[in-house]
């Protein structure tokens, strides 16, 4: 069986063993967050980072990644290199891409921009399969409201250096994405005129794809917030399926349920300790995939408490959490350029998708 027809196996046992209810597992991680480190340089009012004391952060060594790769490289569809921090401040993320490259594996991250021109060839000499630039504001005011410490003018003129130079080599990949999270927009007197208006000044450049979104509330951190206006929760309840189709793993070795667990809320294990097909069926994980099906999830883990994933409802028939791993399986088999067309559908059926593609 080759590496595709594991990945594509594998992802459609997840699948059935959601739907089935299963406890336990069959199935491995479609998709693993890896965390390079959780250090950022800037303070987006939108994320908990700040929050993480001083004493928790850290780098992951290479040898604990080359470990995690390893175990993952037959039924993974995409790694996730980034996490709680600023990826590209690890100074061998490079090492990591082509690392996880070299065993079949899809490598995904995301930037906030502000080391992008500075490690642009490196990014392209990787193989990294997608980028996501995070831009979270449409000009200078908004932006640097937003992402504290980064500044307007200097992202917008290494993403564009980026693309530039993708251009010139005339390189598919990465694929890349520029994010916006829609924070803000009653500082605009016109939304859809700013968002055109920014997105003209890459006309003529690779970009692959504009996502514009609302913002969640991180797990459940920021659900009291009255700063801004974040994706609005239906009174639907589907059970995590971050549960059944990925693995969170922290620099440190430790599993968490999901990449909004920025602070060991609830600790399924260790990779330093047991292997990950381990964690992934031992009691830690079992008992909370026990507690999403009987109601009683916020006794074990309090962050799930109006998080968006469990209470968004379901898009094409696929919960919120188990998406973005089933678009990396299918870019295994077509090409990431397939993510466009399956959330302009999602949009379509789901009046409250919080994904929109502008290009």
């Amino acid at each position: 069986m080759n590496k595709r027809t594991k990945v594509l196996s594998n992802t459609i046992s997840a699948i059935i063993n959601y739907k089935q209810k299963k406890t336990e597992l069959s199935s491995k991680p479609i998709t693993v967050w890896v965390e390079p480190t959780n250090r950022c340089n800037i303070k987006c009012v939108m994320c908990p980072n700040p929050e993480i004391p001083k004493g928790d952060l850290g780098f992951m060594d290479m040898d604990l990644y080359k470990n995690i790769i390893d175990q993952v490289q037959d039924y993974a569809a995409a790694i996730e290199l980034l996490f709680a921090g600023e990826s590209l401040l690890h100074k061998k993320i490079f090492d990591m891409i082509e690392y996880a490259k070299s065993k079949g594996i899809q490598v995904v991250t995301s930037t906030n921009g502000t080391l992008l021109g500075k490690r642009k060839d490196d990014l392209l000499n990787s193989g990294l399969d997608r980028l996501n630039i995070a831009f979270d504001g449409y000009n200078k005011e908004t932006f640097e409201k937003i992402r504290v410490g980064a500044k307007f003018d200097s992202v917008f003129g290494q993403t564009i250096e980026f693309l530039e130079e993708k251009k010139r080599r005339n390189l598919k990949h990465p694929y890349v994405v520029i994010t916006t999270l829609e924070v803000g927009l009653d500082e605009y007197d016109d939304v859809e005129k700013q968002r055109k208006e920014f997105h003209s000044h890459f006309d003529n450049l690779p970009i692959d794809e504009f996502i514009s979104k609302q913002p969640n509330t991180w797990g459940g951190y920021f659900k009291e917030t009255e700063d801004w206006n974040h994706q609005k929760l239906k009174p639907t309840f589907d059970p995590c399926s971050h549960l059944w189709s990925s693995m969170s793993i922290h620099w440190d070795g430790i599993v968490v349920p999901c990449c909004f667990d920025f602070f060991n809320e609830l600790i399924l294990g260790n990779v330093k300790e047991k292997s990950i097909e381990e964690i992934w069926n031992d009691k830690p994980i079992v008992d909370f995939r026990k507690s999403m099906l009987d109601g009683s999830y916020l006794d074990l883990n309090p962050l799930c408490e109006k998080c968006v994933i469990i209470h968004t409802g379901n898009a094409l028939g696929i919960p919120p959490g188990m998406r973005s791993s089933i678009r990396y399986t299918l870019a295994k088999q077509f090409g990431f350029g397939i993510e466009k067309s399956l959330i302009r559908l999602a949009g379509r059926v789901s009046s409250g998708y919080a994904l929109k593609v502008a290009k």
